[in-house]
């Protein structure tokens, strides 16, 4: 029951994200029906502590992660306004960030961000338990506890601001790809231009379809990242040069540039006993973002057409046996990709083709990941045949924040800041959002072992380029996510398509009843 709360109030969380707050009502009785008591639903008179108890709670857990007496009085909230000012002449900036709060909250789910301030972000000192400092402003890094989902504390956090001292309202805030747009789309996420001073000129070395994602439908930019998860088709090097006659990947490029001519490819694969993609799933992240068009219109629900060739698509590669019938994920994928595989390729982005696809290539996992061990460098990639994108983590701001101007800094140093994301590309093995820093690497000698001694750097900065992204409208994540589900049922063999439509409309009906679903749905 209790995990069952749990989704219930998620649910009703992101409804009131998306919707003002005075209009929840319906929200608020689902919480209350199920006994789910969130502390910034109840009466204002229940206000948590004020504001001098928590920042004097909030000093004392600094002092405990092992702060010296002079650090913690130095540290003290309370006489950090009216301190001494400093004998070095201040910049503006610093000037700004000394008059604002003292405490910066960023809401994660993971640590990975805070490695990466303590490992590349200027100013920043680790000061341990998840805490730090820049200048005289502490940096607390807040995770859910064990149990607890994290989409939930940060929306009861945004939600229930006005009944938090300031010092534990949320500052910053992280957000992922399949959950960005509830935030972006919402009151509880500040425009970074307008509200930060984030300017054009600092954000105009960003990769463009990092901030299509995190914009409005108005085009207003919500929330930035520092990176960029540019997808590829990654194939195996010795089936090309079998089938094709050449493993070069502007060669094979040619054989997979569109979709047509992709799965003629794949009856050239079939012919010599390979499969040219794994499952059901493989190709659909790129026929995702290749819609044109939202799945839904002046409230009006439709099914964008890049949706139903894939379905068409998929029932083709079916019918002549051009896949091994597996889900993403499941055993039998990952076997395939692997040294006794017989799929000629993969469509995933470059976080998981250094790390799971290099792992899964190996014949000895004891031995050292190199030529030979298994089908390790027997890979290459190229764009395929539509330009596409996994993954990602975007940083968002609070309406409730209090430090405005160290908000902005963290924003530009850590997505802006293209030396900064150079050094960090060449260090962590990651494409970073600087349209400069991966261009040059793109245009050096780097050579990836894994695949075969290629520079993928190019393939994945020509995607970058090309990608155009309408695929971050509020209704556009569940919604494919679901259709690709329920078209699963006429894949396999279990349903009709027409059934398989019916139950994916009923779904929709009984998740967005404010949509007008029509008879035909599919949009032309």
């Amino acid at each position: 029951m209790k995990s069952y709360k749990k989704r219930i109030a998620t649910v009703a969380l992101s409804v009131m994200m998306a919707v003002n707050c005075a209009g929840c009502s319906a929200a608020t009785d689902i919480l209350d029906k199920f006994g789910i008591d969130l502390p910034f639903l109840s009466r204002k008179e229940q206000q948590s502590t004020a504001d001098d108890q928590n920042t004097a709670e909030i000093t004392e857990e600094i002092a405990g992660a092992g702060l010296t007496a002079s650090e913690g009085a130095t540290l003290d909230m309370e006489n950090a306004a009216d301190a001494e000012p400093a004998e070095t002449e201040l910049t503006p900036g610093e000037e700004r960030r000394n008059s604002e709060g003292k405490i910066l909250n960023i809401y994660c789910w993971d640590e990975s961000l805070q490695s990466l301030f303590i490992m590349y972000y200027p100013e920043y000192e680790d000061i341990g338990e998840r805490v730090g400092r820049i200048g005289n402003v502490i940096v607390n890094w807040v995770l859910p506890e064990e149990g607890e989902e994290y989409m939930e504390l940060v929306a009861e956090k945004l939600l229930g601001a006005e009944y938090l001292s300031q010092d534990e309202r949320v500052d910053l805030y992280l957000a992922p790809e399949e959950d960005l747009a509830i935030y972006v789309n919402s009151d509880y996420s500040l425009d970074v231009r307008e509200k930060l001073g984030l300017t054009d000129e600092e954000l105009e070395d960003q990769f463009a379809f990092t901030q299509q994602m995190a914009s409005t439908d108005e085009g207003v930019l919500k929330a930035v990242t520092w990176q960029a998860n540019p997808g590829v088709f990654v194939y195996r090097r010795s089936f090309a040069k079998k089938v094709l006659g050449t493993d070069d990947p502007d060669a094979v490029q040619k054989r997979v540039k569109d979709w047509r001519i992709f799965a003629k490819t794949g009856t050239a694969m079939k012919k010599e006993g390979y499969f040219m993609v794994s499952g059901y799933y493989d190709m659909f992240s790129a026929y995702r973002y290749g819609a044109d068009k939202h799945w839904e219109s002046h409230g009006n629900f439709v099914i964008p057409e890049a949706f139903t060739d894939w379905t068409y698509m998929m029932g083709l590669f079916g019918r002549n046996k051009y896949h091994n019938k597996t889900i993403m994920g499941q055993d039998n994928w990952v076997k395939d990709q692997g040294p006794n595989g017989k799929v000629f390729g993969f469509f995933r982005a470059l976080t998981d083709i250094d790390s799971k696809m290099a792992a899964y290539s190996l014949a000895d996992s004891d031995l050292a990941p190199a030529k030979g061990n298994g089908s390790y460098g027997d890979y290459a990639i190229c764009c395929g045949p539509q330009p596409f994108c996994r993954g990602g983590v975007w940083i968002l701001a609070s309406p409730s924040t209090d430090n405005l101007t160290l908000d902005k800094e963290i924003m530009e140093n850590l997505t802006c800041n293209g030396e900064l994301l150079t050094k960090m590309a060449e260090n962590e093995n990651i494409f970073t959002n600087t349209i400069s820093g991966m261009k040059d690497i793109a245009e050096g000698n780097y050579s990836d072992p894994f695949l075969g001694g290629q520079n993928p750097y190019k393939v994945y900065y020509d995607v970058a380029m090309s990608m155009n992204v309408l695929t971050a409208g509020n209704y556009d994540r569940w919604t494919a996510d679901t259709y690709r589900d329920c078209m699963l049922k006429f894949l396999i063999g279990e349903q009709t398509e027409e059934e398989a439509t019916e139950t994916f409309i009923q779904m929709v009906k009984d998740k967005y009843p404010e949509l007008k679903v029509e008879d035909q749905t599919t949009e032309q």
